[in-house]
């Protein structure tokens, strides 16, 4: 990969992060709209609060829609790269709200 490109990478990276307020109200605007029971959580790093501009920014939707719906939603607001969207139906989310920290969105 040429210097350009991981350059432009970390700028990119860096924006997201500097504007993740942003990012994460349209996650859950965009969530809401497909499902108003739905939950969304940030977790791994970016909660923990030791990330850096390499870290993804995962989050946890909670919801009883198809993940391809959410997915593609999202996709479709400019949720990209960093963000690792994890689409869970509530009986398989158990499992995270026991393993690791959530903040809720």
């Amino acid at each position: 990969m040429s210097h350009e490109v991981l350059v432009k990478n970390a700028l990119k990276r860096q924006e997201t992060f500097k504007n993740l307020t942003g990012y994460l109200r349209t996650i859950k605007d965009v969530v809401g709209r497909l499902d108003s029971d739905a939950e969304t959580y940030i977790f791994g790093s970016v909660a923990e609060g030791r990330y850096n501009f390499s870290s993804d920014i995962d989050i946890l939707v909670i919801t009883r829609s198809h993940p391809a719906e959410i997915h593609s939603e999202l996709w479709r607001a400019g949720i990209k790269e960093p963000f690792e969207i994890h689409v869970e139906k509530p009986e398989r989310a158990a499992s995270y709200k026991t393993r690791m920290k959530l903040l809720k969105i």
